[in-house]
């Protein structure tokens, strides 16, 4: 890649969050491959000028910067590290990016195997949800060494209006995120519970919706899940049960590693398991509603 050329950009991912970000870039003019195992938003963004790719590894190929926006430790772990897979087929100078939240410990990990291979990594993971990476107004924040960082600036730039570079070290934009998921955590349950509270003294959901949302006790994510809370539109999930119960899980082993108690995080954490227990995982989030009812039901 030339000093003046834009990167080639690799897409893995293109979910609800990903295809709007893998839009918002070739509509800034960025080349992208795009792969994921549903193909359905990956027809989408070919007809918007995207490549498709059989496989990461194709992927890999075909990137300067690999962005990846999976769900897990492991799926990352998988597409990068398993015999045929995207680090064996990344060029000496590559950088790859992974933006959703993954524990501190897996990305170090992944940088210092990628490193050895000449391979940059940028922790990158983002908040704002779908409407965010719709806009191109997400919140990124970024750890890793300054060049590198600075490299993939415009890109980042692209994707969010608030990019915030945290250190200089694979894990400290993860450990960020971290503190960013204990509070959205701990704000879903106790709008589910507010909610319910209201209610069975004789509210309307609604009416409390419209008025919470304009007062001291909104936060931004009672204004999104409290609004599913009301409809109970638990599907498709915007976002699904199973991030926040994962997310949660790494705070608190985290937290427990360092010896550190979380009061309010770890009867959230409860609650998510709970819910995890339903069966509710790829229900949207905002299920936690629900849950509140049958523990509250006198029936």
């Amino acid at each position: 890649m030339g000093e003046n050329e834009r990167p080639r950009i690799g897409f893995i991912g293109v979910g609800v969050m990903g295809q709007p970000m893998a839009r918002n870039l070739l509509q800034a003019g960025y080349a992208c491959t795009v792969y994921d195992v549903n193909p359905a938003p990956v027809a989408a963004l070919v007809a918007e000028g995207a490549r498709s790719a059989e496989d990461v590894r194709t992927v890999a190929a075909a990137s300067d910067i690999l962005i990846t926006m999976v769900v897990d430790d492991a799926q990352f772990s998988a597409i990068l590290f398993e015999p045929g897979q995207a680090a064996q087929a990344l060029c000496e100078g590559a950088i790859v990016m992974g933006m959703s939240t993954m524990s501190v410990s897996m990305v170090q990990s992944a940088a210092a195997r990628l490193g050895e291979r000449g391979i940059s990594y940028v922790d990158a993971p983002v908040s704002g949800g779908e409407v965010g990476a719709i806009n191109g107004a997400l919140s990124i924040m970024v750890g890793g060494p300054s060049e590198v960082v600075e490299r993939c600036q415009p890109v980042l730039q692209t994707l969010g209006s608030n990019v915030y570079h945290v250190g200089q070290k694979a894990g400290d934009g993860q450990a960020v995120k971290m503190i960013n998921q204990l509070m959205v955590c701990v704000h879903n349950a106790i709008a589910a519970e507010a909610l319910v509270f209201g209610e069975r003294a004789g509210l309307d959901r609604a009416m409390l919706y419209e008025i919470i949302t304009k007062s001291a006790g909104n936060s931004w994510i009672f204004s999104d899940r409290g609004q599913r809370m009301v409809s109970e539109q638990f599907t498709p999930p915007k976002s699904a049960l199973k991030i926040l119960v994962k997310d949660l899980g790494f705070v608190m082993e985290t937290a427990n590693d360092m010896g550190h108690p979380l009061l309010l995080g770890g009867v959230a954490h409860q609650l998510y398991k709970m819910a995890h227990a339903k069966g509710w995982d790829n229900l949207d989030d905002s299920i936690l509603v629900r849950l509140m009812e049958e523990i509250t039901s006198k029936s």
